[in-house]
């Protein structure tokens, strides 16, 4: 039987994504809760704010 109880299948890891990214991130990825087309969503947000940095940086 899956324990559905664990700390990334509650809304937790909303608030992680926010003040401590990478753990977040882990949450998303690990979450049985979260469905495929938002973890897909969170990771292409993610790739265009790395992006969108490395353009400001470098520019």
């Amino acid at each position: 039987m899956i324990d559905k109880n664990k700390w990334y299948n509650r809304y937790i890891v909303g608030y992680l994504l926010i003040f401590i990214p990478p753990l977040g991130l882990y949450g998303v990825y690990k979450s049985e809760t979260i469905p495929l087309h938002w973890k897909i969503a969170t990771y292409v947000a993610l790739a265009l704010a790395v992006i969108a940095g490395v353009l400001v940086y470098v520019f």
